[in-house]
């Protein structure tokens, strides 16, 4: 037995029309969110070092790691640098162009202690705090070092962004052991993809 469908040929446009707004609704709340990735230092300011080892391109490398993590699940990204210096009033502007984005710094840590080893996440404003402890957590988890916390600090990179802004030190380049675990690309992609994975499901929740 065969079951025709009976909406009215009229009923049509207007369902496709609600389908459109409905969907371009979705596409824009979708569109709105952002994640600016700030890799730390650039340029003339390499940052923490270890003979031939620059924090710029540690930062850099894991950026575009997360970036691609990101992408993947549809969350658009903006990096604040990828060659070259840009200063931190430069780099609080481009998180500030857009409306709904958080920040995220990556960088890499250096203390005149040799034994200092570890990853911390840092915060300033109330509204970041939920998003540093998603991203420690996760890192820790999925990498398995020393866990230095989560921290409140007043960096210019995440007290000028309007909105939710975290930094994140990834490891010790001053620590000879740590060092050549950062530069395993191993590390670098499961650093990343800790932090993409707890950018996601802050979006859910915030």
């Amino acid at each position: 037995m065969s079951i025709r469908c009976s909406i009215h040929r009229s009923t049509f446009p207007s369902l496709l029309l609600l389908f459109l707004v409905l969907g371009g609704l979705l596409l824009g709340e979708a569109s709105a969110f952002r994640v600016v990735i700030d890799p730390g230092h650039g340029g003339h300011d390499s940052g923490a070092q270890n003979g031939s080892v620059l924090e710029e391109h540690l930062a850099l490398d894991v950026s575009r790691r997360l970036a691609r993590y990101l992408n993947r699940r549809g969350i658009k990204t903006t990096y604040t640098r990828e060659t070259g210096f840009v200063s931190l009033n430069g780099r609080v502007a481009i998180a500030n162009r857009y409306r709904d984005a958080i920040f995220v710094s990556i960088h890499f840590n250096s203390a005149s202690n040799r034994g200092a080893t570890g990853i911390e996440t840092f915060y300033y404003t109330p509204q970041s705090e939920l998003l540093a402890h998603l991203v420690q957590t996760n890192v820790i988890h999925k990498t398995r070092r020393v866990n230095r916390g989560v921290k409140h600090r007043g960096f210019r990179v995440i007290r000028g962004p309007r909105g939710p802004s975290i930094l994140v030190e990834g490891g010790f380049l001053s620590n000879s052991r740590e060092c050549r675990r950062c530069i395993d690309k191993v590390h670098r992609q499961k650093l990343a993809e800790a932090i993409g994975h707890a950018i996601v499901r802050f979006r859910k929740v915030r």
